[in-house]
């Protein structure tokens, strides 16, 4: 390939006429250059320009430690040494072969001595020119994105530091209010007074993470889309889940004494559990997992599902250790089913289902 057709391949050249070309190849020389060797010096008061034919270079700069930044990698087809060039300043960077490189020189001393050597040399300044101004724009832009995604993990640190606080308060609240508390003053657990209590002490945190890490709702698993497939697939669920435990009530325990163990299952304690589940799964699967698979870095979800399954079960400790049992592996499953539907509807229809055929049970 002659050299005037490496010139036309790059954008800078490829708008000059031939006859500019054609001078500027008259003093110009293929160079070739090893791995690792240096191509330009920061510095250095040369200016010769150079266009990058084969291979590949990095263009690095001192540090303010000393130490060698990479500024970017100069492909074949690609000028270096325009800065130079243009303002007679010394190398404003070092550039370094990465690999053995084939370039064409174009020595500014032997332009200039041409009998044509300004104006050839004006109309090369003004190509470059136009260059320069559009990789000044492309690194303005880069910087911009490097900021944005800076701040966006100083963004993700704060917010994890909120989460972290917010989750030991869960722990707090599960280990003291819910257990030591009720242990020592309260002499039924499900007597509804308790019951908003603990509600409102689970709630409040929540509450509180929601407006300071700014969760929008559709983050929280409240949405539109997918709330009808959502429900549908729950409530199939739910039937086919159901029908051992009505079997079981149905024709095994209507004979036996009643266990009421203080549950009264009136339309009462429909409406305010339906309250109490709603936020339940606003802060267990919409918050907590949700937070958990954000900063875990968890696609899959399996170890959001178990984190958040673990304190749901732990908020349990006041009904016994069968309450936490059972209320773990619901939490699992209630867990994987909003992996699923992406959508909080069918996983309250869910909780509130087996809530309430958990308490029938008991009170039956």
């Amino acid at each position: 390939m002659e050299m005037i057709d490496h010139f036309k391949m790059h954008d800078a050249f490829a708008h000059l006429n031939d006859s500019v070309l054609e001078s500027i190849a008259s003093v110009s020389r293929y160079v070739h250059i090893s791995e690792t060797q240096t191509i330009v010096r920061e510095g250095d008061e040369t200016s010769d320009l150079f266009l990058l034919i084969e291979g590949e270079a990095l263009a690095t700069r001192k540090g303010p430690e000393g130490g060698d930044i990479s500024l970017n990698t100069v492909h074949a087809g690609e000028c270096l040494g325009e800065l130079a060039f243009l303002d007679g300043a010394p190398r404003a960077a070092s550039v370094v072969a990465q690999t053995a490189c084939t370039l064409i020189k174009i020595p500014v001393d032997a332009l200039r001595k041409l009998p044509d050597g300004a104006a050839v040399s004006g109309e090369l300044k003004g190509a470059l020119a136009s260059v320069v101004v559009k990789r000044a724009r492309s690194l303005s832009d880069g910087m911009l994105s490097a900021l944005q995604e800076q701040l966006a993990a100083k963004t993700l640190q704060n917010q994890f530091g909120y989460f972290l606080v917010f989750t030991i308060a869960l722990y707090l609240i599960s280990t003291s209010l819910f257990y030591l508390v009720a242990e020592r003053y309260v002499k039924d657990v499900y007597d509804p007074g308790f019951s908003w209590q603990t509600i409102l002490a689970f709630a409040v945190p929540c509450l509180i993470i929601i407006k300071v890490m700014k969760i929008p709702a559709g983050q929280l698993g409240l949405r539109r889309e997918g709330l009808l497939r959502s429900l549908a697939q729950s409530f199939a669920i739910c039937l086919v889940l159901s029908a051992p435990a009505v079997i079981y009530m149905v024709f095994f325990r209507q004979d036996q004494v009643p266990q009421n163990a203080g549950v009264k299952v009136d339309l009462l304690f429909l409406v305010q559990y339906l309250f109490h589940t709603v936020i339940q799964e606003i802060g267990s699967r919409g918050l907590l997992q949700g937070l958990f698979q954000k900063f875990l870095a968890d696609t899959r979800g399996h170890r959001a599902v178990l984190l958040t399954s673990t304190i749901f079960a732990s908020l349990h400790l006041t009904f016994g250790v069968d309450a936490v049992v059972i209320t773990f592996f619901a939490s699992i499953v209630f867990g994987y089913v909003y992996l699923y539907q992406k959508n909080l509807a069918g996983v309250v229809l869910m909780h509130y289902w087996f809530g309430v055929l958990a308490a029938l049970m008991v009170a039956i």
